[in-house]
């Protein structure tokens, strides 16, 4: 990997980040570049190894937690990874498609909002990814169309799973998942430890132990501690960017920029640029999501092979998304053991997930006092959320009926994030409610990009990586000529 102190520029494009949407746009759009191209990378902070990650038991050694401010809901938290690889350090793998209906929540449901494009527009674009994480999962009876199969088998389930599967034929399925159900071309198989975020064998798919490929590019170069500020711009067109090293402001001149900072700060960076919008920064959303656990009656759990082993799609999908939010649920192949003798393994963990939809009070905005932080102001989760939470046990007794169930305990909070931020930089055809367009691109300055699940009119229950992964190649083709 080409390494720079101070970028020399021009340059045909500049990155602003090195996480999933960076890297899979890089990936494709090199694929179209000449054998000339010159590519800038800026990335705030620096590459620690995996060993050095296990070791210091972090992800980074930039603390998140110090980049942000948090204001309104107090046990509302929002994760990820800043340094070199994003939030592929501390993901857990998990890759679920979304369901076609994800995309028309207003035209079915009257609720949300339509995304600008189909489950059919980025159709190839998710298998394609499938492949380069090498993705275990099952080929049949999927609630979503699917072109090709799974590069990897499906993990092994439970037995609970298994009479869950025959109850829902369609609707409860292995998890799709980068985390190897047999040794993978540079990964080990999944050890089931459930310490995902700081994987000790190193199984699943990061960037550094996968897909280095489109940084080491020769016509790539890559600047660590370097944080983007704002995006320069004359006459409606970039010209390059600001960023902040050793506690300098710099400039680099690019006929391409492309942000792919994460939901948090794209937004602040274009509002550093004075590229303001009613819309931005607005809209912030993930799933709320709760704990439970089963008490079975004389059924082990726990035979998995892997940290979660199922999804149930039973209360995903239908009409009463007009009301009530979709429910997806994962089952844990990991958790406390029972305490009664001989029946230690008989408690199936799980996680709810219900769909939030975006509203305009929940935030992320500039603080005039303290401009290098910005402020993150999460309300609340919607009424349409919260009034499914509220039925959260009735929904899983229903669930769970095909099971010899005994009791269902589920925590009386909700998790304090998923890892899942969506909804600050909305996408759309219409340029007055819109950050970018179909394709990512900003719909004021058009060889501005901007990447990532901070695009996403709305969040339903799936793990947003496949999806923005995808997305991200399908923009670097179209910028590519080839769409």
């Amino acid at each position: 990997m080409h390494m720079v102190d101070r970028p020399n520029g021009p340059y045909d494009a500049i990155i602003v980040g090195s996480g999933f949407a960076a890297a899979f746009f890089l990936h494709r759009y090199l694929s179209h570049a000449g054998p000339s191209a010159r590519v800038l990378v800026l990335e705030r902070g620096r590459l620690m190894s995996h060993s050095e990650q296990v070791l210091r038991r972090v992800n980074s050694d930039l603390p998140q937690h110090t980049t942000w401010q948090k204001r309104g809901r107090p046990d509302k938290d929002w994760n990820f990874t800043l340094g070199f690889g994003g939030s592929s350090n501390c993901w857990w793998g998990n890759t679920p498609r979304p369901h076609p209906n994800d995309f028309k929540l207003k035209s079915l449901y009257g609720v949300g909002r339509d995304w600008p494009i189909s489950y059919d527009d980025i159709e190839t674009y998710l298998g394609e990814v499938e492949e380069i994480m090498e993705i275990s999962g099952p080929n049949e009876a999927l609630p979503w169309p699917k072109s090709r199969p799974y590069p990897l088998p499906a993990h092994r389930l439970t037995l609970p799973d298994k009479l869950l599967m025959q109850a829902y034929p369609g609707q409860h399925i292995s998890i799709p998942t980068a985390r190897p159900s047999r040794p993978a071309k540079s990964r080990p198989q999944c050890c089931v430890n459930g310490v995902c975020n700081l994987c000790p064998i190193d199984s699943k798919f990061t960037l550094l132990n996968s897909f280095m490929a489109p940084f080491e590019d020769p016509r790539v170069s890559v600047m660590l501690g370097a944080e983007v500020r704002s995006v320069d711009s004359t006459g409606g067109s970039a010209t390059g960017v600001v960023y902040r090293t050793n506690g300098r402001d710099e400039r680099v001149s690019g006929d391409l920029v492309v942000l792919a900072a994460h939901a948090i700060f794209n937004p602040v960076i274009l509002m550093r640029s004075g590229l303001t919008h009613p819309q931005l920064g607005r809209n912030l959303h993930e799933q709320l999501a709760i704990h439970g656990e089963v008490f079975l009656r004389g059924l082990d759990h726990f035979q998995g092979s892997t940290v979660t082993t199922a999804l149930n799609y039973s209360q995903y999908d239908g009409a009463f998304r007009a009301t009530q939010a979709s429910v997806l649920v994962e089952i844990w192949n990991i958790g406390q053991f029972r305490s009664e003798p001989d029946r230690w393994l008989q408690v199936m963990p799980f996680m709810m997930k219900f769909e939030d939809l975006p509203e305009l009070r929940n935030r992320v905005e500039l603080d005039a006092t303290d401009p290098d932080r910005p402020l993150v102001i999460f309300e609340n989760y919607s009424d349409y959320a919260l009034r499914t939470y509220a039925r959260a046990r009735a929904i899983a007794e229903k669930i769970f009926e095909p099971l010899p169930v005994e009791d269902i305990r589920i925590d009386p909070e909700p998790v304090s994030t998923s890892s899942h931020i969506h909804g600050t930089t909305i996408m759309g055809n219409d340029p007055s409610s819109s950050i970018v367009d179909r394709f990512q691109i900003h719909h004021g300055v058009r060889n501005l990009v901007v990447l990532g699940s901070g695009n996403f009119p709305s969040g339903s229950q799936t793990n947003p990586t496949l999806i923005l992964s995808a997305l991200a190649m399908r923009t670097a083709d179209k910028i590519g000529g080839s769409t």
